[in-house]
C-alpha cells in the first residue's frame, strides 16, 4: 500500500524548515530549492503544498504570529486584574520574540523589510502585516474595557493605547537587536510598562 502522507503535519514541517533557513540566509535569500532541502524533500514536492514562494513566505509568517500569540495568550490568566493582564501580556510577547523562538525578532524584522520593499505587489505579506496588528490590538482592547469598566482605567480612547502599547513592543525589540549584549530589555520593557500604565490609572478614587 502506497504510504499515507500526513499533509497538514507536513506543511507544518516544512514551516519550521523554513524557519531554519529564513534564520540562516535571510528571508529575501531564501529559495525554495533551500527550504526543500532543510525539509529533506525534493524541490518539486514543496510545490505540492506552496504554489510559490510568496505563499510560503505568507504561511511562515503566519505560523509565527499563531505560535507568538498562543504563547502570549497561555500566559494571561483571567484571574489577573486588567494592569496585571497588560503587564503580562507585554513582557510575554518580549518574552517570546527574543527567548523562546530562536531567531524570531532578526526573521521578523525580514519580513517587515520584505514586506515595505513589495508593497505594491497585490499578493505581499503586507496584508498579514497589518492583520497582525489588529489582532494583537484586539488581544488587548478587550483588557482595557475591562479596566476602564472597572474604575482601575481612565476613560480613553481604547484603540489608540492598545497602538501604543504594540509600537512600545517592537521598538523596544528593535532596539535589543540593535544592541542585544548591553541593552537591558526587561529593566527598560518595566520602565516603560510604568509609564504605559500610570498614564491610564485612574487616581480619583485614590483619596
Amino acid at each position: 500500500m502506497p504510504k499515507i502522507v500526513d499533509k497538514d503535519a507536513k506543511r507544518k514541517e516544512i514551516l519550521r524548515a523554513a524557519m531554519r533557513v529564513f534564520a540562516e540566509k535571510g528571508v529575501t535569500e531564501t529559495k525554495m530549492a533551500d527550504v526543500a532541502r532543510a525539509a529533506g524533500i525534493g524541490k518539486g514536492t514543496i510545490y505540492e503544498y506552496f504554489q510559490s514562494r510568496e505563499q510560503l513566505f505568507q504561511s511562515a509568517f503566519e505560523y509565527l504570529l499563531r505560535k507568538i500569540k498562543a504563547m502570549m495568550v497561555s500566559q494571561i490568566d483571567e484571574s489577573l486584574s486588567p494592569p496585571e493582564k497588560i503587564r503580562t501580556g507585554f513582557l510575554a510577547y518580549l518574552d517570546v520574540t527574543t527567548m523562546q523562538i530562536e531567531d524570531f525578532a532578526e526573521i521578523l524584522l525580514d519580513f517587515w523589510a520584505y514586506a515595505i520593499r513589495n508593497k505594491d505587489n497585490a499578493d505581499n505579506i503586507t496584508l498579514d502585516i497589518r492583520n497582525r496588528y489588529q489582532e494583537f490590538r484586539d488581544l488587548t482592547i478587550p483588557i482595557l474595557e475591562e479596566g476602564i469598566q472597572k474604575g482601575i482605567f481612565k476613560p480613553h480612547n481604547t484603540e489608540f493605547v492598545a497602538s501604543a502599547i504594540i509600537a512600545a513592543g517592537d521598538g523596544l525589540l528593535l532596539q535589543w537587536m540593535a544592541d542585544k549584549h548591553h541593552f537591558d530589555l526587561k529593566a527598560t520593557a518595566e520602565t516603560i510598562l510604568n509609564i504605559i500604565l500610570e498614564g491610564i490609572t485612574n487616581h480619583s478614587n485614590d483619596d
